[in-house]
Formats: C-alpha cells, structure tokens, sequence
C-alpha cells in the first residue's frame, strides 16, 4: 500500500507537465543558480578555504538535503487534507498517506543530489564521492525528522488549516538559521547555542563535510539523530492519539 501511494503521489507531481520528471532536478536547479548569482557575484559571500567555485559547491552539497526536508515536511503536513476523499472511502492508514509523500520527496531530490554530485565532481573535483557511505546515517536522521514533522503537521492541519502557512515561513526561517548558505565558523557567539540544539544544522554538516572538506569528524551526529528520534516517538504518540478523530474533520 505504502509503495502504491509513492507512485501515485510521483504521476501526480508530473502530471501534464511538458518536462515531466525533470522539473524535480531543473527547478533546484534553478533556485540553486539563483542563489549562487545573489550571493557570490553580488553580495560576494565567501566560505573560509573555498573559492567561488568551491562556494558554488559548498552551497549545492546543502542546499539540496534541505529542499528534500523541506518539501517532505510541507507536502506531507496537507497530505490528509488533500486525501481526504481517499481517506474517506478507503480504509488505509493516514500514517501511511503522509510518510508516501514524504518517501517521495526524498526521492526526487535524493536523485537530484547525487546527480549535482556527480557534476561537481567532474567540473571541480572537489567532491569526494568516496565519502558517500558517512553520509548515510545523517540522510536517515534528516528523513526521520522529515517524516515525524509531516505527520505532527499533518495532523494539526486536520483540526486547524492555516498550519500550513505558519509551517511555511517556520521552514523558511528555518532554513536562514541553519548554516546552508553560511559557514558555521562565521556564526556570532550569541547565536552558537541555536546551533547546538537545531538538528538540522549537525544533519547537513554530517552529509556535506565528508563530501567537500574530506573530514569525518561530523559524520555521526549523535544529538540531531536523537532529536529525530524523540521527535518520531512524539509524532507516532499524536497519530495514535488523534487517528479515531482524524475522519470526522476531514
């Protein structure tokens, strides 16, 4: 069932579109591009040991983990509500409704990133697709908490429609506190302590540290997978919770 509902979400996404599936890796792409022009040719951002060219790379290896945790978090948090004639006549999970779109997203940019991978490692070199393998566990933990904040999402959504659009500049702010398009080493002190407890911050140093710095000293993040953890525990807590409910308002 789980299987069928990622493929059916995957023929919706592309649906009558002229490129079909490869607006999923071109529209990154594009904002990607967008994104290195404002901050490498006008404001001149520059990480400390990179070039412009290794910028560009710093950017991408971060960038694009977080447009998958972000379209799984905001496209799984309507799941129920844009299923709601499904859920009302078929018996299927609404767990299941919401961790499809999220597989989803994962997929869709997880074969994004390793094609931009790929790319950089052919133009620059820069990055060491050897490393890959101590990439995995942050990619867990990131799709975890994905997974977890979709399905808390979701179910808020159920009961209050306008979570969505409070998620949506959540996920925004979010992303300009987490050291994406900046080094970590140029944060100011008095934001350090947000640093320690944002997992998103140790997840993507975890998968773009091994593959751009070499260095495996941020693989394992110990306290964002914990994080993740608790934050799934909570979120099966809430479906279990609030699953008899979830029909009656939809």
């Amino acid at each position: 069932m789980l299987w069928l509902l990622v493929q059916q979400d995957l023929r919706q996404r592309f649906t009558g579109n002229v490129l079909g599936a490869a607006w999923a890796v071109l529209a990154p792409l594009l904002q990607l591009l967008v994104f290195a022009l404002v901050f490498v040719h006008i404001f001149k951002a520059r990480v400390p040991g990179l070039d412009e060219r290794g910028y560009v790379a710093f950017l991408a290896l971060g960038m694009w983990p977080w447009f998958a945790f972000s379209e799984a978090v905001a496209r799984g948090a309507t799941a129920l509500t844009d299923s709601a004639g499904l859920l009302g006549k078929v018996a299927v999970s609404t767990w299941l409704v919401v961790a499809a779109r999220v597989i989803s997203a994962f997929i869709v940019h997880g074969v994004g990133f390793v094609l931009v991978a790929v790319l950089l490692t052919v133009w620059q070199g820069q990055v060491s697709l050897g490393w890959w393998p101590l990439t995995l566990p942050a990619w867990i933990g990131m799709f975890a908490l994905a997974l977890a904040l979709a399905q808390i999402g979701a179910i808020c959504n159920v009961f209050a429609r306008d979570t969505q659009q409070i998620l949506n500049y959540l996920l925004t702010a979010w992303m300009f506190l987490t050291p994406i398009l900046y080094a970590r080493s140029l944060v100011p002190a008095m934001f350090e302590p947000w640093m320690q407890i944002n997992p998103m911050a140790g997840l993507i140093a975890a998968i773009r540290d091994p593959l751009l710095w070499r260095e495996a000293g941020a693989v394992f993040p110990f306290a964002s997978l914990i994080v993740a953890a608790v934050a799934l525990l909570l979120a099966w807590a809430m479906h279990r919770r609030f699953r008899p409910h979830v029909r009656e308002f939809l």
